[in-house]
């Protein structure tokens, strides 16, 4: 069975698409403003993108995870799978939007 651009689209998620998306435009900017190829290779900005994306695409897995110890304290209640994307949407877009803002003003 052949499915549709939009059946896809719908299938995958909107957010995860335009999430994947801004991943890979971030890891162009980063890779375009590097200058050896070793710098482009390893870049640990690349790394840093999986975080956010993996918040986006499974937030419901993620906020289900519970009896995990975090310092010194338990995680013992669910976290609402929006705040989970939300943050990932934060880290993925927010973050570098702000850290832009605060650093034109030197």
């Amino acid at each position: 069975m052949k499915m549709t651009l939009m059946e896809i689209m719908g299938a995958i998620g909107l957010g995860k698409i335009l999430g994947s998306l801004s991943a890979l435009v971030f890891e162009f900017l980063i890779l375009s403003s590097r200058s050896s190829i070793l710098e482009k290779a390893f870049s640990p900005g690349g790394v840093l993108l999986v975080l956010p994306l993996v918040l986006i695409w499974f937030p419901d897995t993620l906020g289900s995870l519970t009896g995990y110890r975090v310092k010194g304290g338990t995680v013992n209640a669910e976290s609402p799978a929006i705040l989970v994307s939300f943050m990932g949407w934060f880290f993925l877009v927010g973050w570098p939007v702000l850290y832009y803002l605060l650093d034109m003003g030197r």
